[in-house]
């Protein structure tokens, strides 16, 4: 038996998926994040913001994120709360539906992956999102999202396209450590604004961003560029 069961854990996919909970799922209490927030723009680089998330509280149901901002001067604001849910697509007051799976291919680095397709609708007070993914099986991972937001009269605000590069994981430094991390092509459109570029993102790291960069374009002019990079992480 004990033989058998290490044969099923070895032919298991490996599993590349975003956790839960905002990526925060699965971590205790006290794991944290620091990340830098760059812009540049018109040739010059504006002063980043240095974040801190650490997740301060976790139950069944949601989990309680404690959010400090400092600027290039290493002043802080006040530290601020957000609440996510535990599971699941939809935030508190949220309601979600969730259709599926069926099987549909994805196109990854120029070759068709069959997936598993999944639509979950969330629908609130404010409108409701449209999520579908496409979740490729060895590795599990995803291989595209689409997110499709609604204002509440069901005119579409926002749209939002993750894209997986690479069927293979590749390592990041993450601070003094490294983070086995997926890449994508990513692309949102948003209140008349077009955000075009890259993503890595891993389950080994607090909220799953390690690494991005956008170009923020507006009626086909490049404004801004943004970077996102996480400098340091702590988890128990």
């Amino acid at each position: 038996m004990r033989l058998l069961a290490l044969l099923i854990l070895v032919a298991a996919a490996e599993d590349l998926t975003p956790r839960e909970g905002s990526g925060w799922a699965g971590f205790k209490p006290g794991a944290f994040v620091r990340i830098k927030s760059t812009r540049v723009q018109t040739g010059r680089m504006l002063a980043p913001t240095i974040t801190k998330m650490t997740l301060a509280k976790a139950d069944a149901k949601t989990l309680t994120l404690s959010i400090e901002a400092e600027n290039a001067l290493g002043v802080s604001d006040e530290a601020q709360q957000a609440v996510v849910s535990a599971s699941g697509e939809a935030g508190p007051g949220e309601k979600e539906k969730v259709e599926g799976p069926g099987e549909e291919e994805v196109v990854v680095a120029g070759r068709p992956v069959p997936c598993d397709r999944v639509q979950v609708t969330v629908t609130g007070a404010a409108g409701k999102r449209v999520i579908t993914k496409w979740i490729a099986r060895d590795p599990k991972v995803i291989a595209k999202r689409v997110t499709v937001t609604y204002d509440a009269e069901g005119k579409e605000s926002a749209r939002e396209t993750i894209l997986l590069q690479s069927l293979a994981p590749e390592e990041r430094a993450v601070g003094e450590r490294k983070a086995r991390c997926v890449k994508y092509a990513t692309e949102r459109k948003d209140a008349g604004y077009e955000f075009k570029g890259t993503a890595y993102l891993s389950r080994d790291v607090p909220g799953g961003l390690v690494w991005s960069e956008d170009e923020v374009m507006k009626d086909g002019a490049v404004l801004l560029t943004q970077r996102i990079e996480v400098l340091g992480i702590g988890t128990k």
